[in-house]
């Protein structure tokens, strides 16, 4: 089959791979579409991760089945999560495999979607492999990944209507943290990022201030829009040293900064500010896709006008280039 593989840092090659040999444990599916993740561009920037297949924001159709598996079945439309833990720490030997210490990731450590079909280990319905509604398209489904961080970081918040939160940073997991909060009646929502594009898709999703951090303080600016207060919250999505200090700063007492962005480099930062304002930093890594799918469904989160580029598998390496460095990406599907 032919995949995408990474042979070096921002050098990414289509080229025939042995096919995904079937687990009893597991399921093959065949991709229909696949999202180049932030988290994945992490890795593309560098050497070191050579044979590496992307790809763990997908869909497709479940074309073989392991023997072991129950309830999912050939031509089933799915979405999955594909994870193997390592059977040897303390977790695994608890059988609580969801939390073990040395977890393996599809599309890191071992092939992901970013090709003609895919291996998901361990699968089980409802848990790993989730059948789609008749309402979502491919592209919907193979968004469900990053909206369920969203949905999971937001939920974490415990946000109130008549709360102000800022969401700093506005690629997709951003955006859809707007388009959440503004389902759950919050009453200020304030975003600041800095591509043309991603501003107007803020606004698209319902954010009532938005924030060009290239021209303007993004401090003063939230400053000044919650009367020199501060936000009840921020969900701060970018991963940069500038973005965390922003949050706290944006932050007003008693108020929480929930850290979802992937840090590419470790924070320099002074605590005394976090102390003074008693401030909580929240850290969020999880998900959780049947209400994704459901709020998807619904039409409570749309995630159509956040797919702005699309490639054929053939056009990987440009798929990457697009979402690294096109001011007008927002999300990027390859579609095998």
């Amino acid at each position: 089959m032919k995949a995408a593989v990474m042979h070096g840092a921002r050098d990414i090659r289509t080229v025939t791979v042995p096919d995904p040999v079937l687990e009893s444990h597991g399921v093959i599916i065949k991709v229909n579409a696949c999202g180049v993740c932030g988290s994945d561009l992490h890795v593309y920037k560098r050497n070191g991760q050579e044979g590496t297949i992307f790809g763990h924001e997908f869909s497709g159709d479940v074309v073989e089945v392991g023997a072991q598996v129950k309830g999912i079945t050939p031509g089933m439309r799915v979405t999955a999560v594909g994870f193997k833990p390592c059977g040897k720490c303390f977790w695994c030997a608890q059988g609580k495999w969801h939390r073990c210490s040395d977890m393996a990731l599809l599309g890191y450590q071992f092939p992901g979607a970013m090709a003609e079909y895919v291996h998901v280990p361990f699968a089980a319905l409802g848990r790993s492999v989730f059948p789609l509604p008749d309402e979502l398209t491919y592209e919907d489904a193979a968004s469900v990944e990053p909206l369920s961080i969203s949905y999971f970081s937001v939920n974490r918040a415990q946000p109130k209507e008549n709360e102000s939160i800022a969401v700093i940073g506005l690629g997709v997991i951003g955006l859809y943290a707007i388009q959440l909060l503004k389902s759950m009646g919050v009453s200020m929502i304030v975003a600041s990022g800095h591509r043309p594009s991603r501003l107007e898709a803020a606004k698209i999703c319902g954010a009532d201030i938005i924030i060009d951090a290239v021209k303007d303080d993004a401090v003063k600016a939230a400053m000044e829009a919650t009367a020199k207060m501060g936000v009840n919250t921020v969900v701060e999505c970018a991963g940069t040293q500038v973005t965390f200090d922003q949050s706290v700063a944006m932050a007003r007492g008693g108020g929480k900064i929930m850290m979802v962005g992937i840090y590419e480099e470790a924070l320099a930062w002074d605590p005394l500010p976090v102390i003074a304002k008693n401030l909580s930093l929240i850290g969020c890594l999880g998900g959780n896709f049947p209400a994704s799918i459901e709020l998807l469904k619904s039409g409570k989160v749309n995630a159509k006008p956040l797919i702005t580029h699309r490639f054929s598998l053939d056009q990987a390496a440009e798929a990457f280039k697009v979402q690294l460095q096109d001011p007008s990406a927002i999300k990027v599907m390859i579609k095998p």
